[in-house]
């Protein structure tokens, strides 16, 4: 009986992982396929690839003209496929549900981006606590302090950090040694060995009493929206709201009707709910530090997510499983 080779699919260049791409190559039917000019593109050539091969991994280490990761674009390679593995910790470009329905698993690369991510929520807290735009702002104007009021001290300020997966706690670590106190709300509590002095309270206590609401979490139906008019209704007045998670964990219209009524008195967002379009008030007013979904981006998180990716299909090939795996393995190996 013929056996039939083992197949890999790899979208995007891998500037890190080529070398080791090309070895697997001796021995595996691996198929490079750069970014193509549209998704329209992109579908056309996994279709090709597709009819003529049998597939068992897909790597996207890109996934420019690619995303969502859905039936569309996958369906043509089931049922041999069972492994698709991208970069990011985010999965929300992910049909997640579609790829277990198939017994497919997805793999994330949360590791590699969780110390940078942290850093970055680090960077805006003390931003939106220092006032840092505003005061930017009064320089830039040549109206040296005008209108400036003195900040609060960060030991005097409570961040209450809803989520406390891999950048969570890194977050914590970081703020902790600002002399930040902390708070935070997981779907469970952390053993105490995790959770570095951060106080466990519920959803309601966090967004009642945190000076800074800082967020963490995927994007999923449940945390879409988990900010939104009721939860602004309910903080202290002149909040500090930080995101660095997913656009659309915050309502953004809600954010700024929050903005305008006083509610909230800065935000430091580096993520948008309708990437790259943005709030108009969030752009005109010095209350705000933004990013453009740059928290990631360092030369070494890009070295590092690509060596993750690589290490999600080692583990799978030697296992069965990755390594960080989104949802829940099949029963046998592929």
């Amino acid at each position: 009986m013929q056996i039939t080779p083992l197949g890999i699919v790899v979208y995007g260049h891998g500037q890190y992982i080529h070398d080791e791409l090309c070895t697997m190559a001796k021995r595996f039917n691996v198929q490079f396929v750069p970014e193509q000019g549209s998704r329209e593109c992109t579908l056309a050539r996994f279709r090709e690839l597709a009819a003529t091969g049998t597939y068992h991994a897909i790597l996207f280490v890109s996934a420019v003209n690619a995303a969502p990761f859905d039936a569309a674009l996958l369906h043509d390679f089931l049922p041999s496929l069972k492994l698709v593995a991208g970069l990011g910790a985010g999965f929300d470009h992910v049909d997640v549900p579609y790829l277990t329905s198939h017994k497919v698993l997805y793999a994330n690369t949360p590791v590699a981006v969780s110390d940078p991510t942290a850093t970055a929520t680090v960077l805006l807290v003390l931003q939106v606590v220092r006032a840092a735009s505003q005061v930017e702002a009064v320089v830039r104007r040549n109206e040296w302090r005008l209108g400036l009021e003195a900040s609060k001290d960060v030991r005097d300020v409570t961040v209450g950090l809803i989520g406390m997966g891999s950048i969570g706690k890194l977050a914590q670590r970081k703020l902790d040694a600002l002399g930040f106190r902390t708070m935070y709300y997981n779907r469970r509590q952390l053993p105490a060995a995790e959770e570095n002095g951060a106080q466990y309270v519920s959803f309601d206590e966090l967004i009642e009493t945190a000076d800074v609401i800082s967020l963490h979490t995927p994007l999923t139906n449940e945390t879409r929206h988990l900010l939104s008019d009721a939860e602004f209704a309910r903080m202290k007045d002149g909040v500090l709201i930080v995101n660095t998670a997913r656009g659309a964990v915050i309502d953004e219209k809600a954010l700024v009707r929050a903005m305008q009524s006083g509610k909230v008195a800065r935000a430091g967002l580096d993520v948008f709910e309708r990437e790259p379009l943005i709030e108009p008030y969030l752009l005109e007013t010095d209350r705000t530090s933004l990013g453009p979904h740059w928290a990631t981006h360092t030369t070494r998180t890009y070295r590092d997510v690509e060596r993750e990716l690589l290490a999600n299909l080692v583990g799978w090939l030697k296992t069965g499983s990755p390594n960080t795996p989104v949802n829940e393995p099949p029963k046998s190996l592929w």
